[in-house]
């Protein structure tokens, strides 16, 4: 509802109702939206990838029976 109540600003500004930022001013250009789609495409993978290993290494729990007895 706040949302609602506050649109076409995203964020009003405090000192002059003139510096609002609004959605129109909040949105990308289409070529800058192109460019990260195709980031996002490209990096997507490679952390799911990394998670996915990372997973696999640290599969194994561990328990008291791993921890070194005190001298």
């Amino acid at each position: 509802m706040i949302f609602l109540a506050l649109f076409p600003d995203v964020m009003p500004s405090s000192t002059d109702p003139a510096w609002n930022l609004t959605v129109t001013n909040a949105a990308s250009s289409p070529y800058t939206l192109k460019i990260m789609t195709w980031v996002a495409a490209f990096t997507t993978p490679l952390i799911m990838g990394y998670q996915a290993w990372t997973y696999w290494v640290f599969r194994k729990r561990i328990g008291t029976q791993h921890i070194p007895a005190a001298h």
